[in-house]
């Protein structure tokens, strides 16, 4: 048999086999189910769903206001927990602590990511005849912003044993929890390198140094046997804190998750 004979033969036995596989299948061609590209998102794990902050001791430039610069701190971190609004990290590590190594503890709980801000105050007059103290109020976010600073009058009671009014913290509390509005979520509107630009602003209530996480969906993809496409599902790929606010836009900056994606939303704490 010369070699186009064989050649011949394999071709035939070829378009032998192909007819035969066509004819079984009723004539036509059988494709494999289409399924949409996927590609997993990773996903990245989240310390708080809550604006977390931690309470300092308060500092004393006057020297006069002894336990009270511990003990409004204590009631404050209670007030800010009943508000429901904001999650509190733990006094305890903190109390008592001077304020360098309690710095330093602070910095090492927000580049953890443990905690979203920090409450500070200094008591800057104190009079045993008025038996007030002044202090001013601070709330740092994790990027430096000052979401909130103002002066406060608090009044006590007692000469040996002070005892702050309730109320007057309870009036810091609430000041404190505002700082930090609700806002809806927001759709990443571009993305650059770890910068993100949202889709709104101010007008929606949000301020710098909030935080907020980032929530994507898994891409639909065909069921190979029912052909069904079930629900995307939901994933957390990133963390944000936001670091500018206009009008009508944000900028924030990606500080968790390197699979954030233009039109993923952020759902702020």
């Amino acid at each position: 048999m010369t070699d186009f004979q064989r050649s011949a033969a394999r071709k035939g036995v070829l378009f032998f086999i192909v007819g035969l596989w066509v004819w079984g299948c009723g004539g036509e061609m059988l494709l494999p189910p289409p399924t949409a590209p996927f590609r997993p998102r990773e996903d990245v794990s989240i310390e708080n769903y809550k604006f977390r902050v931690a309470v300092m001791d308060f500092t004393d430039q006057t020297g006069q206001a002894g336990d009270l610069v511990k003990t409004i701190p204590d009631i404050l971190t209670t007030v800010l927990f009943k508000s429901g609004r904001l999650d509190l990290y733990e006094r305890d590590p903190l109390r008592g602590l001077p304020a360098r190594d309690a710095g330093e503890v602070i910095q090492d709980l927000m580049e953890k990511r443990m905690i979203d801000g920090v409450v500070s105050g200094t008591v800057t007059r104190f009079s045993r005849t008025e038996k007030t103290i002044v202090m001013e109020l601070r709330l740092l976010s994790r990027n430096k912003a000052v979401m909130y600073a103002d002066q406060h009058t608090l009044s006590f009671k007692g000469r040996r044993e002070m005892e702050i009014t309730r109320n007057d913290v309870v009036s810091l509390g609430e000041a404190v929890s505002k700082a930090v509005p609700r806002v809806p979520d927001m759709k990443i509107v571009s993305k650059n390198a770890g910068q993100v630009t949202l889709s709104a602003g101010s007008n929606k209530g949000l301020v710098s140094g909030m935080t907020g996480y980032v929530q994507a969906y898994l891409e639909k993809v065909n069921d190979p046997e029912t052909g069904e496409i079930p629900k995307p599902t939901p994933v957390i790929v990133g963390e944000v804190v936001i670091d500018q606010v206009s009008d009508d836009t944000a900028i924030g900056r990606i500080i968790a998750g390197d699979d954030v994606l233009v039109n993923d939303l952020i759902r702020f704490k």
